[in-house]
This record gives structure tokens, C-alpha cells and sequence, in this order.
């Protein structure tokens, strides 16, 4: 009798083991009745379309005159151009003296730009000048000089669908003074952005 109960114990104790066995490890057997279901897949994230990197873009020179229009002219280059490098380059391709007097500077919303005295807003255009940008009086080389640096800073570093209008220039004379061309009766206040339309005439 107890060679049979022992018998029946490691029987037992054997069918157990066996049970737990069969089991995966770390993980509970459903309740009878029970049906699982999987866990809904989330959906996987949309990343948004990334705005190219100004470095990744073409530069354009813009040249004219808001009230006339632009020509642009595509500037070649490798990563991101200083606005110093743009300016330069619409002085490469008129052959106007664009000098400027200190560095362009960030600020107030945009940017400021001071042009040295030696250059052809203040001195005039060379001779003999590029027939393609041949001005003919000192009041359309000075709004063609001052609108087309505009207009190429504006369109460079605003990455669309930003308004490039949006990106203010301010000029002046250095000293911190207001940008003025007296012999044209024309100036700008330090506190105002640039604007050709706006000018006072003295």
C-alpha cells in the first residue's frame, strides 16, 4: 500500500512537471473561455516633409527694381552664402563697386547693410559701363542698387512658403548714420526699414 501511494505521488509530481513544461516560460495560459486577441498595431509615424536647407539651395541675383521688375541671374556656389558673398555677386555681374563699410548685421526682423562711401551708390557707376546694366541717372543706379540687394537677401534666406517680403533691410551709413543721397534730395531713417516708395526727398 505505501509502495503504491508512492508510486502515485511521483506520478503525479511527473505530470505536473510535464504541465509547466509546455508552457512558455514567463507566461500565463488563458482562462478557459477566454479568446485573446492581438494588441492593434499603432500606426506608424508620418515624419513631415522637411524644408530644404538654404545651403541646399539655388542662389539667385535679382536685378532691377520693384517698380520696373527683376532679371534674375543664377549665381553658382557650394553650401550656404554669407549675404556679403550675394552682394559681391551682383557687383561681379554689374561691375558696380559694392563695398560695404562693416559686415551685414542680423536684427530687428532682418537685416542691415551699410554701404562704403567708395562705392557706386555714393561715387557713381564705372566707365565705361556693362551695356545689360547700363543706368542712366544717379536716381535709377541708387533704386536699382538698393531695391536689387533687397530683393536677393529676401529671396535667398526666406525658404518658402515664407514671405520674402517678410525679411526687412535696413540701410545706413557708417557711423550708424541714416543712409541719405543728398545731391538726390533722399534719405531713410534708421527706424524704418527700407523701402524705395517711402523715401523723403528733402
Amino acid at each position: 500500500m505505501k509502495k503504491l501511494s508512492l508510486l502515485l505521488c511521483v506520478l503525479l509530481c511527473g505530470t505536473l512537471a510535464a504541465c509547466q513544461a509546455a508552457a512558455p516560460a514567463g507566461t500565463d495560459a488563458p482562462s478557459p473561455g477566454v479568446t485573446e486577441t492581438a494588441a492593434p498595431a499603432q500606426p506608424t509615424p508620418t515624419a513631415e516633409p522637411s524644408q530644404p536647407a538654404i545651403a541646399d539651395r539655388p542662389a539667385v541675383l535679382y536685378i532691377g527694381t520693384k517698380a520696373g521688375g527683376f532679371r534674375e541671374y543664377p549665381l553658382e556656389h557650394e553650401g550656404e552664402l554669407a549675404p556679403e558673398a550675394l552682394i559681391q555677386g551682383i557687383g561681379d555681374l554689374t561691375g558696380w563697386d559694392l563695398t560695404l563699410a562693416e559686415p551685414v548685421t542680423d536684427g530687428k526682423g532682418g537685416m542691415s547693410v551699410c554701404l562704403a562711401d567708395r562705392s557706386a551708390l555714393f561715387q557713381g557707376p564705372p566707365e565705361p559701363q556693362k551695356d545689360e546694366f547700363h543706368m542712366y541717372s544717379a536716381e535709377q543706379l541708387a533704386e536699382t542698387i538698393l531695391d536689387s540687394i533687397q530683393k536677393t537677401l529676401q529671396n535667398y534666406y526666406v525658404i518658402a512658403p515664407g514671405d520674402p517680403d517678410n525679411l526687412d533691410i535696413w540701410y545706413y551709413r557708417e557711423g550708424e548714420k541714416p543712409l541719405e543721397l543728398p545731391e538726390l534730395g533722399l534719405s531713410w531713417p534708421l527706424e524704418k526699414p527700407y523701402q524705395w516708395a517711402s523715401v523723403r526727398r528733402g
